[in-house]
């Protein structure tokens, strides 16, 4: 029978870890198909498989996959999806009149230990029903110089959309559509065309080690862009946008992604696999297409913007006592706005503390330890050591905590902390601050066991986190309505750009020429409660990016005025100051 006519199954499987030895089955997913019909008109079959009483999904996993423990109640035994599999492999088997049935998987060296396992557990002694296809074996030897051969990366390069979440009905889904494309890749290159002929040529190609990077978009697509500023779009073969970027030169930054040798985190080596095409905008700054990049993340959602993209990210507004926190700007939610997450539990738990008398109690411990495991990914320190340690940080900052409010100490302490830690000798400054702004990187593998001293560093890194969140979050507010002038790279003494925003969007883009005044704030002065009100995701993002280019200006000397009322108007000094804080 010819490869593309061979009906094939295409299986996929996630786990709680890498191998049988180590965690259980999480999910099957199978669907039968060949490579002369189209993956679109078949239908995945899943099944989530249960876990024994003591095994929890790891939160890595649950992350990755996106199934919880309530998704769990909808489970089945393994016994019962293996029969499943079974069943259809050996249809399949018999349609093609052979033995076993043919199994596409994309990495079988995963799959394969889960399944032979089962296979033993249910039907010991009798041969092994699935004759095992690896598309990744066979993409290592036709297309090794693709950056990856990942499934998300292969299917994309073929035109293929994969979601993120790895459930294993999209990716058996796309492991039947890489097949079509590998078959048709194989008949048209080395006149493969049957099974035997598959497992002969995976056999006399050996695969290769090393091999020059090749990536599918061609050289005059990316070589053909202006030096002007502006946004760019890389997009598959299919059109989807995969990311978008911004750029000072449009031709310098894409051409930047493929000089050989070049470093890229893995997501971005996933992306140039699959983009074969790009489309652009020019600007007339940067700092504008800093402004337009964020919008336009928010209105694509491209799969590989990490930072800028709204899923899974909110605003959150918290009471002034840091108790309560909820997602919505109100009279009694008045701090804020800030991002949803760590900073949110880091100022409940502080709160919680602090409404104690600073006592600990068993809710406020908990609490407590709820927000060191999350900021730190680490094990939750015991109550004896948790209590030791916050005495320790009590007696260090006595002055600071007789405050009535536990949002002025928050602030008042967090601000003293990074001032103290800023003081310190230069070599030593930019590492301090790093560690006590977020205090990710010192305890993120952290194996040992929680210590007083640890416990009052990390009360200290989250206050000074949180105070930073909220210093932020009141220099956004002034932004929503202000006029920002700034001078051209070929001109840095002289104004020559203006954005105009009004309730943090920009109304107006201008040039300025030489004597023109600074226009006031078209918007009438607003309340704080209605800035809060009126500062969404889109908004907040935007007045991020433009903080981040401010920052730049400054430090490349450009002349800079930020009128934020009629009488305040902060020029390069001023501002060097604020975006110290912010």
């Amino acid at each position: 029978m010819l490869l593309n006519e061979l009906h094939i199954l295409a299986l996929d499987c996630q786990a709680t870890a890498a191998n049988p030895d180590k965690g259980q089955l999480l999910e099957i997913g199978w669907v039968s198909g060949c490579a002369a019909s189209s993956p679109e008109n078949t239908n995945a079959q899943s099944y989530l498989i249960r876990l024994p009483r003591d095994v929890k999904i790891p939160s890595a996993v649950s992350r990755i996959t996106g199934i919880s423990e309530e998704d769990l109640k909808h489970s089945v035994s393994e016994s019962d999806a293996w029969r499943d599999l079974i069943t259809t492999a050996e249809a399949l088997a018999s349609e093609n009149r052979l033995d076993v049935c043919p199994t596409v998987i994309h990495y079988a060296r995963f799959e394969l230990p889960f399944l032979r396992r089962l296979h033993e557990i249910e039907a010991m002694g009798s041969p092994f029903p699935l004759q095992v296809i690896c598309t990744h074996e066979i993409a290592r030897r036709l297309l090794p110089e693709l950056p990856r051969r990942g499934i998300r990366a292969l299917a994309g390069y073929f035109g293929c959309a994969v979601p993120e979440l790895k459930r294993s009905a999209d990716h058996a889904l796309a492991t039947l559509s890489i097949w079509e494309s590998l078959v048709a890749l194989l008949e048209a290159r080395y006149r493969v065309i049957s099974l035997p002929g598959l497992r002969q040529w995976l056999t006399d190609t050996p695969s290769p080690r090393s091999v020059k990077r090749t990536f599918p978009m061609q050289t005059a697509v990316r070589r053909n862009l202006p030096h002007y500023p502006g946004i760019y779009r890389m997009r598959r073969a299919n059109h989807d946008i995969l990311y978008i970027g911004k750029a000072k030169s449009l031709r310098q930054r894409v051409i930047s992604y493929f000089r050989g040798g070049a470093a890229h985190p893995e997501h971005i080596l996933e992306m140039l696999t699959q983009a074969r095409d790009l489309d652009y905008k020019t600007t007339a700054s940067a700092l504008e297409a800093a402004v337009v990049e964020s919008d336009e993340i928010k209105r694509h959602c491209p799969p590989y913007n990490v930072a800028l993209r709204p899923v899974g990210r909110r605003l959150i507004y918290c009471t002034k006592d840091l108790l309560y926190s909820s997602n919505r700007c109100a009279d009694e939610f008045c701090v804020g706005p800030l991002p949803g997450g760590r900073s949110i539990d880091a100022l409940s738990a502080f709160g919680f503390w602090f409404a104690q008398h600073m006592s600990l109690d068993g809710h406020t411990a908990e609490v407590i330890g709820n927000a060191f495991t999350g900021y730190f990914t680490v094990t939750r320190p015991d109550k004896v050591c948790l209590q030791k340690g916050l005495d320790l940080f009590r007696s260090t900052h006595q002055d600071h905590l007789k405050y009535p409010s536990a949002l002025r100490v928050v602030t008042s302490l967090g601000a003293h902390i990074w001032r103290s830690q800023a003081m310190q000798s230069a070599c030593e400054a930019s590492e301090t601050k790093e560690r006590a702004t977020t205090q990710l990187n010192e305890t993120a593998t952290r194996e040992t066991e929680w210590t007083p001293v640890d416990i009052a560093s990390a009360m200290e890194g989250m206050l000074v986190h949180t105070a930073h969140m909220l210093r932020r979050a009141r220099w956004f507010r002034l932004l929503l309505n202000s006029n920002l002038a700034w001078a051209a790279a070929e001109d840095p003494k002289t104004l020559a750009h203006l954005l105009v925003f009004e309730k943090g969007r920009v109304v107006d883009i201008a040039s300025l020429s030489p004597g023109d005044n600074m226009p006031t704030p078209r918007c009438r002065i607003r309340s704080r409660s209605k800035n809060r009100r009126e500062m969404d995701l889109a908004t907040y993002d935007r007045m991020r990016v433009v903080t981040t280019e401010l920052r730049r200006l400054v430090c490349e000397g450009r002349t800079i005025e930020l009128r934020l009322t009629p009488k305040v108007c902060l020029t390069n000094c001023e501002l060097k100051k604020c975006l110290r804080w912010v």
